[in-house]
C-alpha cells in the first residue's frame, strides 16, 4: 500500500453542490444542541472582550432537501441551518439566547434547559448575508411553531438528535461531528483538565490559575454555518 497519499489515484465523489437556500420562513425541528463551552469573547471596537460560554444549534427544515445531481430532492436528507449563540442567564431577557429560548419554547416547559429542545418544532427565517464577494444564508430569526388546525404536527426528524454536554460528554455524540466543530470544542478555554480531554486521551491536571468568567452582557456575534 503507499504511504503517500498522493500517489492514490482520486476516486471522486458523489457531492453535489447545493443552491443557497432561499429566503423564506421555513417549518423546522432542532437536531443538534452542541456545548461549545466557555469561548475567547474576540474583540469589539478594538477592544478585547471577556470569554463567554456559546451554544451551537441546528434546525432541520422538514420541507426542503438537498438535491441529487439532476436537480431531484434527496427527501432523506433533509436541509440543515446552524447558528452559534452566546450564552447568558436568563435574567439577561433580552439577550438573543434567551429569545431564541422562548421562540423554541414559549411556555418555558422546560425552563431554559437547552438539551431539552431537540426535535422541539419552530419557524425558521432564512436570511443572506454578504461577505467578501460571497452570499450565505444565516438564521435570521427564530419563531413559535404552534400545532393548529392551520398548522398540523410537522414530521418527525428525519436525522438522529444530538446533544452534547462538556459536564458529561458523550463520546459517539462527539466522534460523529465534523472535525472542525470537534476543534473548536476542543479549543475551549477550560478544555485542559477537563472530562472531555481526559476521553480523549489527555492527562487532566490541577490548575492553579483561576477560571476566566463568562461576560454577563447581551453584545453578541454570530457565525452561523450551512451543513
Amino acid at each position: 500500500m503507499a504511504l503517500n497519499s498522493k500517489k492514490i489515484k482520486s476516486k471522486g465523489g458523489n457531492f453535489v453542490e447545493q443552491a443557497l437556500l432561499p429566503v423564506d420562513n421555513y417549518p423546522a425541528r432542532v437536531v443538534q444542541v452542541i456545548d461549545l463551552g466557555l469561548q475567547d469573547g474576540g474583540e469589539w471596537k478594538g477592544e478585547k472582550k471577556p470569554p463567554v460560554n456559546k451554544l451551537y444549534i441546528t434546525y432541520e427544515l422538514v420541507d426542503s432537501f438537498m438535491q441529487d445531481a439532476e436537480g431531484n430532492d434527496v427527501e432523506d436528507k433533509p436541509r440543515w441551518i446552524s447558528e452559534e449563540l452566546n450564552m447568558f442567564s436568563p435574567d439577561a431577557d433580552k439577550a438573543k439566547c434567551n429569545q431564541r429560548y422562548k421562540s423554541i419554547d414559549p411556555e418555558l416547559v422546560y425552563d431554559y434547559n437547552w438539551a431539552e429542545l431537540v426535535e422541539s418544532p419552530c419557524y425558521v427565517m432564512v436570511a443572506h448575508k454578504q461577505s467578501k464577494d460571497k452570499t450565505y444564508a444565516n438564521v435570521g430569526i427564530v419563531t413559535p411553531y404552534i400545532v393548529s388546525k392551520r398548522n398540523p404536527e410537522l414530521p418527525p426528524l428525519v436525522n438522529p438528535a444530538k446533544v452534547f454536554d462538556l459536564g458529561e460528554p458523550d463520546m459517539e455524540v462527539f466522534n460523529a461531528l465534523p472535525e472542525w466543530l470537534q476543534d473548536k470544542i476542543k479549543g475551549n478555554l477550560e478544555y485542559t483538565g477537563s472530562p472531555l480531554e481526559e476521553l480523549l486521551g489527555g492527562k487532566p491536571k490541577a490548575s492553579k490559575k483561576a477560571k476566566p468568567e463568562p461576560v454577563e452582557e447581551e453584545e453578541e456575534a454570530d457565525t452561523d454555518e450551512e451543513w
